[in-house]
């Protein structure tokens, strides 16, 4: 392990703490809803999945340069596996979200 913390370590804790917000806040039962009555806004879950996204992403980025760049390490491998695996996740909460939001209509 390097003597600085590494980001790709931090992304992959805040890019968990984001995906817990999200599943917490999304409404009864923790499924995806446009109209969540007693969870968080459309928009505000919109904008913690983008955030997370680019976060996640960007650690797995540098998890993966670090590694090529600094030796193998084990744990820098975890930490960017975590990192794209939660980007993915948030990718896909978006896209699931838009598509619930905007459901696509057959051309008259």
């Amino acid at each position: 392990m390097s003597k600085r913390f590494p980001f790709t370590w931090a992304a992959a804790g805040l890019g968990l703490i984001l995906a817990l917000v999200l599943a917490l806040g999304s409404g009864p039962g923790g499924a995806i809803e446009t109209q969540a009555p007693r969870g968080m806004p459309l928009l505000t879950r919109l904008f913690i999945g983008e955030f997370g996204f680019l976060i996640t992403a960007a650690g797995a980025f540098w998890g993966f340069k670090h590694r090529r760049s600094q030796g193998a390490e084990i744990a820098t491998l975890i930490a960017a596996i975590a990192c794209v695996v939660l980007a993915v996740a948030f990718l896909v909460m978006g896209i699931g979200l838009w598509t619930e939001t905007f459901p696509s209509r057959p051309n008259p």
